[in-house]
C-alpha cells in the first residue's frame, strides 16, 4: 500500500487519519510505503519513517515522482487527501497503480476518473453519501479512523483578553477563516444578544489578511444588530498545543464551524470535557464534529438548523449545572472514540478485497 501525501508531520490529515495506519495496519500482510511530498519534517515524520517500508522524500517534479510511486509497483495507492497540495492533485490524475483509493484528510470527492473508492466513515455519512462521489463510497466502522488522544498537558495561554471580562462566558471558536461561512454571519450576533456578555476567541490564520476579511464581514454583521463586535470578539495569536489546551480548560463552549466542521479541534474539545456545538450538514464536511457527538450519545448538541444552533449554545453558556452534566457525560463516553481498532481491521478487509472499481 503506497501513502501519496505531504503531511506525514505533525499536521490535521496525519493525526486523524494516517497515523492509526501506520501504527495498526497489520505489517505482516500489509507494507506501508510512504511518498512524502512536503518539506516539513517533525517527530512524526521520524515516526512514519520507522515504520515504513520504504520512505520516499526530496525535492522532485511531476514526471519524476510518477516514476518514483511506478517503480515500487504498489497494489493499492492511497492519497489521504485531494486538493490541499498542488502534486497531489496532479499525480492523482495519473494511474500508478491498479488501485488508487483517497479518504476524508479533504471531506469532498475528488472527482477524478483515476481514483476508484473513498474510504469514509459510517457516524459521519448521510444515508445517500454515495450520491456525493463520483468514486465508490467505502465507510469503515465508528469514525472511520483509529484517533490516539494527544495527552497533553495544558498550560496558560496567557490571554489577557480574557481576564479583561473574566466572568462572561467563553467561546472557543477554532476553525481556520475559510470555514466561516459569510451565509452564517448572524449566528454569532445572536448568541451575543441573548446573552448580553461573552467572549468568542479567534485565531490569526497566517494569512493575515484572511482573519482581517473575516473580522470585517463579522464587524458588519454585529453592527447590523446594533451591536460592536470589538466587545464581544477578539483575534489571538496561533497558540501552541499546551496553550490551546490551556484555552480549552478555561473555555465554556467550543462552536464548531457550520458547513465545513472541524474533527480534530471536536476531538481535543473531547479530550478536554468542554461541550460543542454543531449543525449536521447536508455533507461529509458538514458532519464531522456531529458524528463525534452522536457516537457519544451527546445528540442534544447536534443542531438542525442556525437558530436551533443559537439556541443550545445559549443554554449552555446560561445553565452552569447543565453545562457540568455535559461534561460529565462527555468524561464518561468519550472512551469510544480513541484508540479503536475497528475501522483499521476494516480497511484490512478492504484493502485485502479491493479490485479496480468498474
Amino acid at each position: 500500500m503506497g501513502v501519496v501525501s505531504p503531511h506525514f508531520r505533525n499536521h490535521s490529515v496525519w493525526n486523524a487519519i494516517v497515523k492509526g495506519w501506520f501504527q495498526k495496519l497489520d505489517p505482516t500482510r500489509f507494507a506501508l510505503e510512504a511518498f512524502h511530498l512536503g518539506f516539513d519534517h517533525d517527530g512524526e515524520t521520524a515516526f512514519a519513517r520507522s515504520h515504513a517500508a520504504h520512505f520516499e522524500e526530496g525535492a522532485r517534479g511531476l514526471y519524476q515522482w510518477a516514476q518514483a510511486i511506478v517503480d515500487r509497483r504498489p497494489d493499492v495507492l492511497v492519497y489521504p487527501e485531494i486538493g490541499m497540495f498542488p502534486m497531489t492533485v496532479r499525480l492523482a490524475s495519473l494511474r500508478l497503480a491498479p488501485v488508487q483509493v483517497t479518504t476524508w484528510g479533504h471531506p469532498e470527492t475528488s472527482g477524478l476518473a483515476t481514483i476508484d473508492y473513498y474510504l469514509s466513515a459510517q457516524d459521519m455519512e448521510p444515508a445517500d453519501g454515495q450520491a456525493h462521489y463520483t468514486e465508490r463510497l467505502v465507510t469503515l466502522p465508528h469514525l472511520g479512523c483509529s484517533y490516539q488522544p494527544t495527552q497533553i498537558a495544558p498550560a496558560d495561554p496567557g490571554l489577557a483578553e480574557l481576564d479583561s471580562a473574566s466572568d462572561a462566558p467563553v467561546f472557543v471558536c477554532p476553525g481556520v477563516p475559510f470555514k466561516y461561512a459569510p451565509q452564517h454571519d448572524q449566528v454569532l450576533p445572536g448568541i451575543a444578544r441573548a446573552l448580553g456578555r461573552c467572549r468568542f476567541v479567534f485565531f490569526r490564520h497566517g494569512s493575515g489578511e484572511l482573519s482581517n476579511k473575516l473580522r470585517r464581514r463579522l464587524e458588519l454583521a454585529f453592527a447590523r444588530d446594533g451591536l460592536d463586535f470589538g466587545d464581544f470578539g477578539v483575534f489571538v495569536p496561533w497558540l501552541d498545543r499546551p496553550s490551546f489546551y490551556g484555552l480549552l480548560q478555561r473555555a465554556d463552549v467550543l462552536l464548531d464551524t457550520i458547513g465545513f466542521s472541524g474533527f480534530n479541534t471536536a476531538m481535543q474539545a473531547v479530550e478536554s470535557a468542554l461541550p460543542i456545538v454543531t449543525v449536521e450538514g447536508r455533507f461529509l464536511r458538514g458532519r464531522l464534529a456531529s458524528g463525534i457527538l452522536k457516537r457519544m450519545r451527546l445528540q442534544e448538541l447536534v443542531a438542525s438548523s442556525p437558530e436551533e444552533y443559537v439556541a443550545v449554545a445559549t443554554r449552555l453558556a446560561r445553565d452552569g449545572e447543565y453545562r457540568k452534566s455535559i461534561r460529565g457525560r462527555i468524561e464518561a463516553g468519550r472512551h469510544i472514540l480513541f484508540d479503536d481498532d475497528a475501522p483499521i481491521r476494516a480497511m484490512e478487509t478492504f484493502l485485502a478485497e479491493a479490485r479496480p472499481a468498474t
